[in-house]
């Protein structure tokens, strides 16, 4: 969308959000990005923000209604539910020969479950910076330091290089795949089961768990499965 159509778009607020916090909503990376990514055949004549949930200084979620067309005038669903990219790392780890990963287990208040297993994911920070948020949760969430030139990013190869959309019907959030190689002994392979780890200032409860890498396509997580997906097109192509 070019700059004479954002300026035609009129924004507006329920009750209870300030226009301060509306206006961080509007300047916020993830809420640029999206204006900056609708195609000329939508016509997005209002904004209304429905929630903004701040993250500290930094806006963290928003969910707002876009009145939108197509340019015959046909009316476009607009309800976005806008979290930003994240990024997912598979860590695949070789013990005598086999191929295992680790799992986060934690409470996952939308699935229900107190114990939701899935590969290691976090939100960007705001930079841009895919690598080394991926990175940085490695570290956060397993306790393994990696640099960032030793990440493998599914994604890029997969020809997605800006990552996949998650949900498209309701949230325009992106996810990037990365994986990481190594190879590790019994003793080492052991140590991360049921090793307790996360940020409790930010509400973690995380538990670690071995698995076999090839048991990921039935774990009923998107982004794990997709990795998985991904990693054997990628090993496929080291051997082609």
């Amino acid at each position: 969308m070019d700059k004479t159509a954002i300026a035609k778009i009129s924004f507006s607020a329920v009750p209870g959000i300030e226009q301060d916090v509306q206006d961080k909503a509007i300047a916020s990376k993830p809420f640029q990005d999206w204006l900056a990514s609708v195609t000329d055949r939508f016509v997005v004549k209002g904004v209304k923000f429905q929630s903004v949930d701040m993250f500290g200084p930094r806006v963290g979620f928003i969910k707002f209604v876009a009145d939108v067309t197509d340019t015959s005038g046909k009316f476009i669903p607009g309800i976005v539910f806008m979290r930003g990219g994240a990024v997912g790392m598979l860590p695949v780890l070789t013990c005598k020969g086999k191929k295992y990963t680790i799992l986060t287990v934690q409470p996952r208040i939308a699935t229900g479950r107190f114990d939701f297993a899935e590969i290691p994911a976090g939100m960007l920070d705001g930079s841009g910076n895919f690598g080394g948020v991926a990175a940085k949760e490695l570290k956060e969430e397993l306790d393994i330091t990696i640099a960032q030139e030793d990440l493998i990013d599914l994604t890029a190869f997969a020809g997605m290089a800006g990552g996949f959309f998650v949900s498209p019907g309701g949230t325009e959030e992106t996810l990037r795949l990365f994986a990481y190689e190594q190879e590790v002994t019994q003793e080492e392979l052991a140590s991360y089961e049921g090793k307790c780890t996360g940020l409790i200032e930010e509400g973690e409860q995380i538990t670690l768990k071995i698995a076999e890498l090839d048991t990921l396509w039935k774990v009923d997580d998107g982004k794990t499965v997709v990795a998985w997906t991904l990693y054997q097109q990628y090993v496929a192509s080291k051997t082609a």
